[in-house]
């Protein structure tokens, strides 16, 4: 095949293969942002998406080739009859991609996501390099230990998106690269103004807002948030509180036991649920302090860098991701997780002194725009597609 990529002279071509269940997912921004600024005199980029994904539409408004096709969704339930159907498509759906990525005449291939399960088999049966991305961590899970040892085997690179993701991907060796998450600043550039969504939501400009952003599932922590809210009260006693985000789509119970929670504490008043919202620079440009409650690991926490190029410090849990993004007690706090007392402590001490929350939110806007931008973020990958393309499949 006639290849593409350094010294041929042509553009790398390089097939993207994504599965999701969740457009608001980090996954799905990240790769899109990726996919759409990668230099298009370097590389020729097409996607492969599960068949009728909205994804879709905005990647072919940008000029995308995108392939829909049936990507069997990853079965982490038991149920038999589910598996049974897994294991009879699966082949199916490999045969179909790997076909796919020879058509395309592909150099590399890149796989989003640790459970995307078809696009790295199907990338080794059509004997392509494969970059495989892992944007997830979870040390008390066999299943994903398992699917690190099927990374290690089959990557000819893996990204990791944080040195926490990183540290559960040693069996890797020399062919994992951590490339922290970058984000398009420039919705930032300009302050959006924030009495829009007051106005909105009946808060007034003197009321404090403490907002926290992303699916609502209980990894996620918002329930740690919702205990922590009474003792906030106790000092703030007309802070708001937003929980921006949908339901995940296999926990539908966790938002009504959120809200029966706030009904239990007294706090329905002061805790408004928004839904996903598409307006997030205005929704932080209107908070006092971003809260990231997470249970567990968060792998990178998309929503801090958002928030910090917003000017809007955070209180995070001191675990996973975080840890590369806040800088504790200058772009704002880290709280060990699962404890909702220190967890409103922190918030209390960024109400409590608005000079100091706006030195962390500056301090914190000059740490996004140094650290987490989408332009390092596309150089950097494309120096690994590069890499992958050389070392061969």
């Amino acid at each position: 095949m006639d290849r593409g990529g350094i010294g041929s002279g042509k553009p790398l071509r390089v097939v993207f293969c994504h599965y999701t269940s969740d457009i608001c997912g980090g996954s799905d921004r990240s790769l899109f942002d990726i996919v759409t600024h990668l230099p298009r005199d370097r590389f020729a980029v097409a996607v492969i998406l599960k068949r009728g994904d909205p994804m879709a539409a905005r990647y072919r408004a940008h000029d995308i080739t995108v392939i829909e096709t049936t990507l069997v969704p990853p079965r982490k339930a038991l149920d038999p009859i589910k598996l049974a159907h897994f294991f009879l498509a699966y082949p199916v759906s490999v045969l179909r991609v790997a076909w796919t990525i020879h058509q395309l005449k592909a150099d590399v291939v890149h796989v989003n996501t640790l459970y995307n399960l078809v696009g790295p088999v199907a990338a080794k049966l059509a004997r392509r390099p494969l970059v495989w991305h892992v944007r997830e961590m979870d040390p008390g899970s066999r299943v994903v230990r398992l699917l690190l040892r099927i990374v290690a085997i089959l990557a000819t690179r893996a990204v990791a998106i944080s040195n926490a993701v990183a540290d559960s991907m040693n069996d890797c060796g020399p062919r994992l690269r951590t490339i922290l998450n970058g984000i398009d600043l420039s919705e930032y550039d300009d302050r959006p103004d924030a009495q829009f969504l007051r106005e909105e939501l009946g808060i007034p400009t003197d009321v404090p807002i403490v907002t926290t952003v992303g699916r609502l599932e209980p990894w996620k922590g918002q329930h740690v948030l919702i205990e922590a809210i009474p003792r906030v009260l106790e000092y703030h006693p007309r802070a708001k509180f937003l929980i921006v985000g949908g339901p995940a789509v296999n926990k539908p119970e966790y938002e009504p036991m959120l809200r029966k929670r706030c009904e239990e504490l007294g706090i329905s008043q002061q805790v408004l649920f928004t839904g996903i919202r598409a307006d997030i620079p205005t929704v932080f440009s209107a908070s006092n302090v971003l809260v990231l409650p997470s249970a567990t690991p968060e792998p990178f926490g998309r929503t801090i860098v958002e928030a910090m190029a917003a000017r809007c410090p955070v209180v995070a849990t001191a675990a996973g991701g975080p840890l590369d993004t806040v800088v504790d007690g200058e772009t704002g706090f880290l709280v060990p997780a699962n404890d909702p007392a220190a967890m409103a402590e922190k918030i209390i001490a960024v109400l409590d002194n608005p000079a100091g929350a706006r030195e962390m939110g500056e301090k914190g806007r000059a740490r996004a725009y140094e650290c987490f931008s989408l332009d390092r973020l596309v150089r950097e990958m494309g120096v690994i597609l590069d890499e992958a393309a050389v070392s061969g499949s």
